[in-house]
């Protein structure tokens, strides 16, 4: 009888992309862009600096989609919940402050 081993956890290679833009979101926060180095931000991921290219051709395009995903879709999200108010033009402007 041969016994199975199996990982405790097993990362769908679907989940990496998003890992890895997690990890760099916290790396560039705290070093910046000219400082991060894509072996940290893969150390942080839990991948290899090689695994991050299979994704990002670059650390500029690794950086670019960051700022996508956080501040570009929060600007999304903003616009979307403030076309939702109604009434007076001033009004919703004031009560989408208020909200944010």
């Amino acid at each position: 009888m041969s016994v199975v081993i199996h990982p405790r956890w097993k990362r769908q290679p679907e989940a990496r992309p998003g890992q890895i833009l997690d990890a760099a979101l916290e790396v560039f926060a705290e070093c910046g862009l000219s400082g991060a180095r894509l072996e940290d931000i893969g150390r942080r991921a839990g991948v290899s600096k090689a695994t991050i290219y299979v994704y990002f051709p670059n650390k500029e395009a690794l950086f670019r989609e960051v700022i996508r995903g956080t501040v570009v879709s929060e600007i999304e999200n903003r616009e979307r919940a403030f076309e939702k108010l109604e009434g007076a033009a001033v009004d919703a402007y004031l009560q989408h402050l208020r909200d944010y």
